[in-house]
């Protein structure tokens, strides 16, 4: 009599375990798939840093697929497509060129309004040649250079930063400076066309 007592104390046991385990393995397994499925989510939302090239436009052009990268509230990049919307650039805007591909390039803007305007063009449409930069670029960056209030003016003092170039004469530029409220003057060989070539951008490719 005992032993069959025993026999089914045994039995019992074993059954509360091999409940509990089961019980607990599926929870595990459950509690994991969320995490899973987060990261398939969002799939094309991937970003990398790009060492891109400083180029010129050698054409009026219109963005192919234009899109801006944003920042949400907690300051992370997010990607946003800009649809219905028409977005071109000037001959002589200066880009930086994050990737080619065939015979295209995606492009950011060297400069203008945050945030800077993004998409593709045909390769054909833009120069790596940095001889032109100097005589023809609409954008230009003065380092720790003087300023004056006209060609062979007053000095106006040191400035540094990135501008829109305004009018050109015999050596000489007017620059509209981000910062400033009035137009200020540099001499020609003063500007510097380093434009910051790292870019955060999505992997469309």
């Amino acid at each position: 009599m005992k032993k069959l007592i025993f026999c089914i104390v045994i039995m019992v046991l074993t059954t509360f375990l091999i409940v509990s385990c089961t019980d607990r393995d599926s929870h595990d397994e459950n509690s994991e798939l969320p995490e899973v499925m987060n990261q398939q989510e969002q799939p094309n939302n991937q970003l990398a840093e790009y060492k891109g090239q400083v180029a010129i436009i050698t054409e009026d052009v219109i963005l192919k697929d234009p899109y801006v990268i944003t920042v949400d509230s907690n300051n992370n990049p997010v990607y946003q497509k800009l649809e219905n919307q028409e977005f071109s650039l000037n001959k002589n805007d200066m880009v930086i060129v994050i990737e080619e591909r065939n015979n295209e390039c995606r492009i950011v803007q060297a400069f203008g309004d945050i945030p800077l305007i993004r998409g593709t063009i045909e390769k054909s449409k833009l120069s790596y040649d940095k001889s032109l930069f100097r005589d023809n670029a609409n954008q230009a960056i003065v380092n720790n250079v003087m300023s004056y209030d006209g060609v062979d003016g007053n000095e106006k003092g040191i400035q540094s930063g990135v501008g829109v170039i305004l009018e050109r004469q015999e050596g000489w530029v007017r620059m509209s400076i981000l910062m400033e409220e009035s137009d200020l003057w540099f001499k020609l060989e003063s500007l510097s066309f380093e434009f910051d070539t790292s870019v955060i951008d999505i992997m469309h490719y």
